[in-house]
């Protein structure tokens, strides 16, 4: 079953922990309490004890695996605590164990997001104001409206994450991360659009109409059926640069106490500093899975939508998931306050809808899609029982597709753009049937035979995994 495939995966961290303390790689141990008296955090370096407000650990195994773990509980002290300082104390708790590895991704980060120093004054200045637009919604309306009062539990964990960063630092006497580094670092996806929309000139054609020049998509993701429904598997293939290569793949597990939460565990591969995937991929305790992958705004009239007054991609994405119990909350959720920015597919998969062996229930696969100004999605349930879903930075609905200038790129410059011709839509169609197990998906998620591969055309990053550093210059 998918869900005992999942706790595999999950017995092989814990095996893999074990093998890596046993050769001396390091696992970073703590716990934090709260002091509701001098409204203060009391850490507790190299133990973890259950009684605490959050504990956790981290286990840096990067140069072994690729990966570093972090697993945080919160919530579940002999005090109890509010959920906004449960929240605060997660966040603390991670920034603390992190720390490290924050001040190195955001040296590395920095530079491939910021590439003219001119964007920082207008990025700062939309920051500072979307931040205070947040901050002062959460005040006025917490009390009225739930979506509200979780916008403020996120809002929490953050100031949590760069209180503990801000800890280590100190204890370690470095200059401790700006609160705009902090920011800069969960903005990541959303200033793929952001940057673009507060700099039009940038990326955009000459001539008549305002489209941008057509760059790499980021991401392929596969949902693949067994024909007898026996299996359900969900991959992802992260496309991003050598710089982000800091993986965290991250366990939370907070009780939190409001109505309106359908979760607050959470298993979802992340960087460090991030309070989201950004990939996206998510396990939910809510019975729900998420994936997504990148789509592009060539039309840029669009980012005269974009406006400082919203919520960000991923602050949307962090609310949707804790709150919604089926794909349709999830994108109801997801579609309130839309920034623009960040500009996705997402899919839900409902465990609870998929019965192994006997049927695949509608609103099993919801499809999210969206740009400046709309969010459409739809059930694609009956498109997954046909066997698969393909994902590859094109949109699906056609109205998405329509306004983001897609159809206007694929007449200027070819099949790259069309959903259905795409060289990773043929690729997914001509070799999806030959996926059975979890080795031939890691296969095809890792597929780039570029030079032999017909529908590559030579090109490294027409395929399912991208190799853009392989490219001819």
């Amino acid at each position: 079953m998918a869900l005992m495939r999942v706790k595999r995966e999950f017995l092989l961290i814990l095996i893999g922990l074990a093998t890596a303390s046993t050769q001396n790689y390091q696992i970073k141990e703590a716990t934090v309490y709260w002091d509701a008296a001098q409204k203060s955090v009391i850490l507790k370096e190299g133990v973890l004890e259950k009684e605490g407000g959050a504990y956790g650990y981290y286990n840096n195994t990067l140069t072994l695996t690729g990966w570093g773990v972090l697993e945080i509980q919160a919530g579940y002290g002999e005090i109890p605590t509010s959920d906004e300082t449960t929240s605060f104390l997660a966040g603390y708790l991670e920034g603390f164990l992190t720390a490290k590895q924050m001040f190195n991704h955001y040296t590395n980060i920095y530079p491939q997001m910021i590439k003219d120093e001119k964007i920082l004054e207008p990025l700062k200045d939309f920051m500072t104001k979307q931040d205070y637009w947040t901050r002062e919604q959460v005040k006025l309306r917490r009390n009225s409206d739930t979506l509200w009062l979780h916008v403020g539990l996120i809002l929490a964990q953050l100031d949590g994450l760069h209180a503990g960063a801000a800890h280590w630092a100190k204890s370690h006497q470095q200059e401790p991360l700006s609160m705009f580094a902090v920011q800069l670092l969960n903005e990541v996806g959303d200033l793929l659009d952001l940057i673009p929309a507060l700099t039009p000139r940038l990326n955009v054609s000459r001539g008549p109409g305002r489209f941008r020049l057509p760059v790499m998509g980021h991401c392929s993701a596969l949902i693949k059926v067994m024909p007898g429904f026996e299996n359900l598997l969900f991959a992802h293939s992260s496309w991003f640069n050598y710089a982000s290569t800091m993986r965290i793949y991250k366990h939370w597990d907070f009780r939190l106490t409001g109505t309106h939460i359908a979760t607050g565990r959470m298993s979802f591969s992340s960087y460090p500093g991030i309070l989201t995937s950004l990939d996206d991929f998510y396990l939910l305790g809510s019975g729900l899975l998420m994936t997504q992958t990148t789509n592009s705004v060539f039309n840029t009239s669009l980012y005269t939508l974009v406006t400082p007054h919203s919520l960000l991609a991923w602050q949307r994405v962090r609310l949707a998931n804790v709150m919604a119990h089926t794909g349709n909350q999830w994108a109801d959720i997801f579609s309130k306050y839309n920034s623009g920015t960040y500009n996705s597919q997402y899919m839900l998969l409902d465990m609870s809808k998929v019965l192994l062996g006997r049927s695949i229930k509608d609103g099993a696969l919801t499809v999210v899609e969206q740009i400046p100004g709309l969010v459409l999605h739809s059930d694609q349930t009956q498109a997954l029982r046909q066997g698969y879903w393909p994902s590859y930075n094109v949109p699906f609905h056609a109205e998405i597709y329509n306004r983001s200038g897609y159809g206007v790129m694929w007449r200027k410059h070819g099949e790259d753009f069309s959903y259905d011709l795409c060289p990773r839509a043929k690729i997914f169609r001509r070799d999806q049937a030959g996926v059975t197990d979890l080795a031939s998906l890691k296969h095809i998620m890792r597929y780039n035979n570029y030079k032999k591969e017909p529908y590559s055309q030579g090109h490294p990053c027409k395929t399912i995994c991208c190799r853009n550093d392989l490219r001819l210059k």
